[in-house]
């Protein structure tokens, strides 16, 4: 056994207090949306204040989705729909400044260029707005929508952005790869970000591995990153039990 055990983490996202409720004893942290079936929009804030008083006093922590729902809004997951305009930045620093006063320790954000790249200013709004709330700052899993992954991890690192999610894709159907596909990416994209962090004398950003993670693939996963997403859903709706084997696939991959 390794003297010095990678610290893993396992964030969940979970739309419902029941879920909530079930996760968070196993969670490092809970991102709370609304309406995972369409892969999650901003929550209510009322949730997210329920959330976090389920998790005082625990080490879980509460992350508020981005990703705000509005008439006209697009409902695809391109880059697009993810695509700053006045409205958006205008609506995600309003949910940012909700989501800090409900409770949330953490936000989730992501806003592109038309042309499929991080956009650079805005994003730097919602940074700057969030952190003067108290709130770590992530990258959601648009990080595989982008044109360009190495400078897409050049731009987040830049930022100061301390994590993202992949599925080691480019678009949001991870089924289009094989998991052996998909790892080579996450590891290419792992590498570039210690490249980064040491251009930079900083610590490098958290890749999150995401997209079908569970307990049989978890330790292929494991072995490029301690930090996994995954939604441990069966048939649209939480499984306690999927949770359960994940979280012990995590513990028996750094105890060897």
């Amino acid at each position: 056994m390794s003297s010095t055990l990678p610290t893993v983490t396992l964030e969940v996202p979970i739309d419902s207090l029941e879920a909530a409720r079930l996760a968070a004893p196993l969670a490092t942290r809970l991102e709370v949306c609304r309406d995972l079936s369409s892969e999650g929009w901003t929550p209510k804030m009322n949730l997210v204040r329920e959330c976090r008083e389920l998790v005082d006093g625990t080490s879980c922590t509460v992350v508020a989705m981005i990703r705000p729902e509005f008439a006209g809004c697009s409902r695809s997951l391109d880059v697009a729909a993810f695509t700053t305009t006045p409205k958006l930045l205008d609506l995600c620093l309003r949910e940012i400044e909700a989501a800090a006063e409900a409770g949330a320790h953490s936000v989730g954000v992501s806003l592109l260029t038309p042309d499929g790249f991080v956009d650079i200013d805005a994003n730097a709004r919602l940074i700057e707005h969030a952190r003067s709330l108290g709130l770590v700052v992530a990258f959601l899993r648009t990080f595989d929508l982008l044109n360009d992954r190495e400078r897409g991890i050049r731009d987040l690192t830049m930022l100061g952005f301390v994590r993202f999610i992949t599925a080691g894709v480019l678009g949001w159907d991870a089924a289009v790869a094989t998991l052996d596909e998909r790892i080579a990416v996450v590891a290419h994209d792992v590498a570039r970000t210690r490249t980064e962090a040491a251009r930079r004398g900083g610590e490098p950003i958290e890749v999150i591995p995401g997209g079908g993670v569970r307990a049989v693939n978890a330790p292929r996963w494991l072995t490029l990153s301690p930090h996994l997403h995954a939604s441990c859903r069966n048939n649209g709706r939480f499984s306690v039990e999927e949770l359960v084997a994940l979280r012990a696939a995590m513990s028996r991959s750094v105890s060897v």
